[in-house]
This record gives C-alpha cells, sequence and structure tokens, in this order.
C-alpha cells in the first residue's frame, strides 16, 4: 500500500509541475502579453480596408498619410500591415479574428464591413480600433448613439461619413431639370448601403423623382440589375456608398452608357470610371483626418474621450469626355469647369481645381424645385 502511494505522490508532483509549466508559457505567450515583446520590437498597427476599389484605395492611402504626418510609418519602429478582404464578409471576419487575436497595438478599419467585422471580433479583446470612411456607424449595430458622441465603446471611435444624398439629387435636376426617373442598385446587407437608399428615397420624395430600386447581394449581379432597370425606362443611375455595387462600377458604366442612361454618384472619384457626375466627401481628406486621429490614440489618448463626429468635405466632380453620350438632355452649367474639385476634359485627362467648400456647396445645392 504504501508504494503505492509513493507512486501517486510522485505522479501529483510530475502533473503539478507539468501545470505550472503550462501557465508559465501561457503567461509568456506575446499574445496574451505585450511583457515578453522585446523592447526594441516594432509595434504593430493593422489597416483593415474590405474591398480593392478607387474610393477605399484612396482611403488607404489617405490613412497612411494621416499616420505618416504624425510620425507612425511603416518600418521605423513600426509595423504597419494593411489588410484587405477583397470584398468578401467572411474574409472579413477572418482577418479580424486573426488581429485581435495578435499582437497588434492598434486596427484601423476603412469601410463600413470592416468596421463591423472588427467590431464583432473585438468584443472581448478590446483592441484600440478607430475607423474611417464609414457611411453610417450609428446605423452599424456597433453600440454608437447618434444623440451623444461620447457614447460608444471605450475602445473605439472613428469619423462617420453620412453622404449629400440630396445636395447630389438636387444638382442632378440642374443637369436635368425634366428628370422624373432615378434607378438604383444596391446591397441590403451592407448598412452603409441602405443607409444611403434610405437617404435616396426622402430626397426623392421631396424633389418628385420616383426611385426605382434593384438589389444584389454579390458583384457578379450589378450588371444584371443594371439591365433590369434599363428596362424598367429609369433616365439615369445614382449609387450612394455600396461597396459591393462600387467593385462593378466598369461593367455598371458600360452597360448604362450603351443604353443612353448616365450614372452619377455619391464617390466623386467614379468620374475616373465613367460616372457623369458626383457629389461627395473628400474621401482621401477623411482618411487622412482618420489617420491624425489614429496617432493621436498611438500617443496615449483614450479612445473612450473622442467623440465620433461626422466628417463630409464635400467634393464635386464632373465627367466631360462622358457628357456627349447624354447631351442636349443633360447640361452641366458652364460655371462648373471651374468650380468643380475634379474635371474629367474631353480627352479623359484629370484635372483638379482648388475650390473652397462653401463654393462647393453652394453650387451644389442651390436648385429649388
Amino acid at each position: 500500500m504504501s508504494g503505492l502511494l509513493t507512486v501517486f505522490r510522485r505522479l501529483a508532483i510530475g502533473m503539478v509541475l507539468i501545470c505550472v509549466s503550462i501557465g508559465i508559457l501561457l503567461w509568456s505567450d506575446p499574445k496574451r502579453s505585450g511583457s515578453s515583446r522585446p523592447s526594441n520590437a516594432a509595434r504593430k498597427i493593422a489597416v483593415v480596408s474590405f474591398a480593392t476599389v478607387p474610393v477605399l484605395e484612396e482611403g488607404v492611402n489617405g490613412l497612411l498619410a494621416g499616420l505618416a504626418q504624425a510620425g507612425f510609418r511603416d518600418g521605423e519602429g513600426y509595423e504597419i500591415k494593411v489588410f484587405n478582404a477583397e470584398g468578401e464578409l467572411a474574409t472579413a471576419s477572418l482577418i479580424a479574428r486573426e488581429i485581435v487575436g495578435d499582437d497588434y497595438e492598434l486596427v484601423t478599419t476603412i469601410s463600413t464591413p470592416t468596421l463591423q467585422a472588427v467590431a464583432v471580433a473585438n468584443t472581448h479583446t478590446k483592441l484600440p480600433h478607430v475607423f474611417t470612411l464609414t457611411t453610417d456607424p450609428w446605423g452599424a449595430g456597433i453600440g454608437v448613439s447618434r444623440d451623444d458622441p461620447l457614447d460608444h465603446p471605450s475602445y473605439m471611435t472613428g469619423y462617420g461619413s453620412l453622404q449629400p444624398v440630396e445636395s447630389l439629387f438636387k444638382m442632378a435636376l440642374m443637369v436635368n431639370p425634366h428628370l422624373k426617373t432615378v434607378g438604383v442598385v444596391w446591397n441590403p446587407a451592407e448598412s452603409n448601403s441602405e443607409s444611403s437608399t434610405l437617404a435616396a428615397r426622402a430626397a426623392c420624395k421631396k424633389l418628385k423623382i420616383e426611385l426605382i430600386e434593384a438589389t444584389v447581394d454579390t458583384s457578379s449581379g450589378v450588371v444584371d440589375a443594371v439591365n433590369s432597370l434599363i428596362s424598367r425606362e429609369v433616365e439615369a443611375i445614382w449609387s450612394g456608398g455600396d461597396s459591393t455595387v462600387s467593385s462593378a462600377r466598369e461593367a455598371m458604366v458600360a452597360a448604362a452608357t450603351k443604353a443612353s442612361i448616365p450614372i452619377f454618384t455619391n464617390m466623386p472619384q467614379d468620374v475616373e470610371q465613367g460616372a457623369l457626375f458626383c457629389v461627395g466627401a473628400d474621401y482621401y481628406e477623411v482618411a487622412y483626418a482618420g489617420g491624425l486621429l489614429a496617432a493621436r490614440v498611438l500617443n496615449g489618448e483614450s479612445t473612450a474621450d473622442i467623440p465620433i463626429e461626422n466628417m463630409v468635405p464635400e467634393q464635386m466632380a464632373i465627367n466631360l469626355k462622358m457628357l456627349p453620350n447624354f447631351f442636349p438632355v443633360w447640361k452641366f452649367k458652364r460655371e462648373w469647369e471651374q468650380t468643380a474639385n475634379v474635371v474629367i476634359q474631353p480627352d479623359g485627362t484629370v484635372r483638379r481645381n482648388e475650390t473652397t467648400k462653401t463654393e462647393l456647396s453652394t453650387a451644389a445645392t442651390s436648385h429649388q424645385p
């Protein structure tokens, strides 16, 4: 009997030692404790974008420029890794889980889908999170209050960019005073797209324009949706903040132009892909501000104390190269060539004008129906 007790004691001591060793290893895991990170290790920053489309690419560039302006540059004591979900929600979720499970010091997100993916994955880790290029974070289901800018998860902050949808439709009436029907293709799974579409419904009701809708769930269905709108005899097609639709912008423009139907959007960059005119935020400027905001957090400012605010530095863009396809029904005011921020010239070259936001706002909203 005493022999069995001796064996049991030895086994128990061994198990205790094994458990202690495992505990030490877990405690020293860099993913669980920043204390083991070498003192000279680079501070890790994640940038997460949703798709390879011009507006989001411009956002990535603006955010990195804002970080660099504040002294946070990749390879200079910092490791800044850019992730791209390539338009896949499942991929965005996988990226989010990877980041919050690693030893990143900060995660920044560009677009609503990536904001939502990180918000879900980050519930328990509470990694500091700064978001930008998000149409409506207040309606994204992430715990942000519309009424109190400081009422948000303590580890999260950023900028919303509610699009100037009504301003754009007023501009459409200036370009074509007889406009009566406008089509839209949108993805109901994107809360940012839903927010823009709701704003378009309200604007169209006010301006006595019929809004005809077609929904999609993937970018592969966009051209078919455009053709369905053409068959319903829409006079133009509008696009708001929809990442799914933006991924198929060039094909969408080609299908609509073939039917002599112009496209106008709330993304100024879209004139470079064939949109006739646009009014929206200067997304590079918004993302640049987001980069500066991220730098404040990296420098020790608490996200809990930073209000979530709306930032929409408006930009007007017009496409003189596309205009002959729709003239004389659609006409630009002559002065817009000087007041628009971005002008696609008849030969296809891009001219950028330095225009004050006050001048732009007046140009885009002066129509009285």
